[in-house]
């Protein structure tokens, strides 16, 4: 027997033998999660942990008085104090907040929409081509003019 030949046997004789092989893994061991369970069902939630704390009240004193507002509370008035004092950027976070993100339509420069026009190419023997768009497959050049027809 060459040595291929003793190389193939060999791996066909360590298949299926390592412990951790579908073949020797019991039925509930062979997914490691179950199907639409989570990954971290009980793990580390960093948005959750954030979500506790804002609902608590800081044992801080503010202007020498024992503080009775929630974190949530104390960071909203921050934010408005900041937005009235004139920070920009915490205005247009504010503002996109509560009214959402304007829309910035996408015209060209005179206002008009940024659909390209469609462009026929006249051949000198009166086949008109319309090149293809969005990928689509390339047109036939048909004699009449029409190029609806694929190639």
């Amino acid at each position: 027997m060459d040595n291929s030949k003793e190389q193939m046997k060999n791996k066909e004789d360590k298949r299926g033998k390592h412990p951790n092989s579908l073949k020797n893994l019991e039925i509930g061991q062979r997914m490691a999660w179950n199907k639409g369970k989570s990954g971290n069902p009980n793990g580390y939630s960093l948005t959750g942990l954030v979500k506790k704390l804002l609902k608590e009240v800081p044992e801080i004193q503010i202007g020498g008085k024992r503080n009775t507002r929630t974190w949530r509370e104390l960071i909203v008035q921050a934010w408005l104090v900041g937005s009235y004092q004139g920070n920009a950027t915490l205005f247009k976070e504010l503002l996109e907040r509560i009214e959402g993100k304007v829309a910035l339509p996408i015209t060209g420069s005179q206002g008009e929409p940024l659909i390209p026009p469609v462009v026929r190419f006249h051949l000198p023997d009166g086949t008109v081509i319309k090149p293809p768009r969005n990928g689509h497959k390339p047109m036939e050049a048909l004699p009449n003019g029409d190029s609806h027809k694929t190639t």
